[in-house]
């Protein structure tokens, strides 16, 4: 079951920069559109690329307010924190699927977290773009990383996020999974993908 409470992060920092003066204080409830939000993965290997779709996804995040309309919405305090459950992934093949989580060591550390700790507008334009920093855990390591993402808010009110982070296997202390007697082997970088869209209710 695909699951995305409230919003997912990228999104409510998009609205606490781009609504209207005021509005956060009396709209701040969202819901999001499962239907055509995507998380996944893409990797490559010596003889091929291939993507795991996330299934199975949490995000929980609030907007805080500062008491006052005249506050600057970029001060509103952000909170929040993503859970992927590596179990849920599907790379469309059983094998496969077997493999990455063995890799990610599904077992002992069946979810990747990110949590977030800050935000940068880059630009305000048709499409605004930030700098977006945070924890990323995989395998039971902890690493900071930032990324670039983009974000906008539809007249009817639904917002996109969407961006991508490369990351190596091997700074979270995964071995690439190999196969065939290690004929086949991915590579060590992996490119995490989102592209989420939610609406207010």
């Amino acid at each position: 079951m695909k699951l995305l409470q409230i919003l997912t992060f990228i999104g409510l920092w998009v609205l606490t920069l781009t609504a209207p003066e005021g509005e956060l204080f009396s709209q701040n409830r969202f819901t999001p559109a499962e239907e055509v939000s995507r998380l996944w993965i893409e990797g490559s290997s010596n003889v091929n690329t291939f993507d795991c779709v996330a299934n199975e996804y949490s995000g929980e995040a609030v907007v805080g307010q500062n008491g006052t309309e005249e506050s600057d919405q970029e001060d509103q305090e952000v909170t929040l924190e993503v859970v992927i459950n590596v179990n849920g992934f599907d790379c469309g093949k059983r094998k496969m699927n077997s493999d990455m989580k063995k890799a990610l060591k599904a077992d002992s550390y069946p979810n990747i977290t990110f949590s977030y700790s800050r935000a940068e507008l880059l630009n305000s334009n048709d499409v605004n773009q930030f700098i977006v920093e945070g924890d990323l855990t995989v395998a039971g390591v902890t690493r900071e990383i930032s990324f670039v993402a983009e974000g906008d808010v539809s007249e009817n009110g639904e917002m996109r996020a969407r961006g991508s982070k490369k990351i190596f296997m091997t700074d979270y202390g995964i071995e690439p999974p190999t196969g065939l007697l290690g004929l086949i082997k991915a590579d060590d970088e992996l490119t995490v993908h989102f592209d989420l869209t939610a609406k207010r209710i």
